[in-house]
């Protein structure tokens, strides 16, 4: 019998119409749900995808890592495009590679990042509409900046999270948000170890309304002080989230080589399977 072989990849997806990542009972259509479909079709057996960070309801990815176990070694190419090819038109597999047995695309991970857009535009385009979140046109990317200085830090952020987590602690590292301009849009992007369920978003929340002058620019200072949920407003629209990077401390060398020279990184990631 041939050991399982575990690959890494590297999955987008358009939010708008999923139910999150995460399979659940009363949701058919959730990103892991269509993947582990189209996997299980590839292998001819059921197959377990592992996402890097569980994406809500109508956030999108560019960057989000899973990885998953084949009951017999493939070619990572192939894995990508016949996984594709089962796929629906708002999932793809952008790269597929070998992974070490033990890795884990959760586990593993040393910070992520995700952009949150608006857009101050009068009328937003119909095909940049599903991606961004309106703002008012007179929204000042400068406060938001000023407001985002509080952020950074190894602090509790349950104040921001959908409901506090009871058995677990709260303390996640935020490493930066950096605000930017581009056109009418404004950019937000976050770096962190780790962020808890809809903290992002509840934070993107306060950046509008300081960006719009109804709250002050120490409003994120004082919920982080104070933890007072009733200072909180309105958590910011999900199409405006995508989850863009997933970085891992030690990347191994089979996936530099992989990138660099295919056939070279094949050979020297195959695993030897007993049988």
């Amino acid at each position: 019998m041939s050991l399982p072989v575990r690959y890494r990849a590297v999955l987008g997806y358009v939010g708008t119409d999923f139910h999150g990542w995460q399979t659940q009972s009363n949701a058919s259509r959730t990103v892991q749900a269509v993947l582990e479909r189209a996997l299980g079709g590839f292998a001819g057996r059921p197959v377990r995808a592992q996402a890097a960070g569980r994406t809500d309801a109508g956030v999108h990815a560019d960057g989000q890592v899973v990885h998953f176990d084949l009951p017999n070694t493939r070619d990572p190419v192939r894995v990508r495009d016949g996984v594709n090819a089962r796929l629906p038109r708002d999932a793809r597999l952008l790269q597929v590679m070998f992974a070490a047995s033990d890795f884990h695309a959760r586990r593993d991970a040393a910070w992520k990042e995700y952009l949150y857009r608006w857009s101050r535009a009068t009328v937003v385009p119909p095909r940049d509409s599903p991606f961004v979140a309106p703002i008012s046109s007179s929204a000042e990317a400068s406060a938001m900046e000023s407001a985002a200085q509080a952020l950074a830090g190894t602090r509790d952020f349950g104040v921001f999270a959908v409901r506090r987590p009871s058995a677990q602690s709260a303390v996640r590292t935020v490493h930066f948000v950096r605000i930017a301009e581009a056109g009418e849009e404004i950019h937000a992007l976050f770096r962190g170890d780790a962020f808890l369920r809809g903290m992002v978003r509840s934070i993107c929340g306060v950046l509008a309304d300081v960006a719009r002058g109804r709250v002050p620019a120490s409003r994120l200072r004082e919920l982080l002080e104070t933890g007072d949920r009733r200072l909180l407003g309105q958590k910011a629209p999900p199409c405006g989230l995508t989850l863009v990077r997933v970085h891992y401390r030690e990347e191994l060398s089979v996936f530099t080589s992989q990138l660099s020279d295919p056939e070279k990184g094949r050979e020297a990631a195959r695993p030897r399977a007993d049988s």
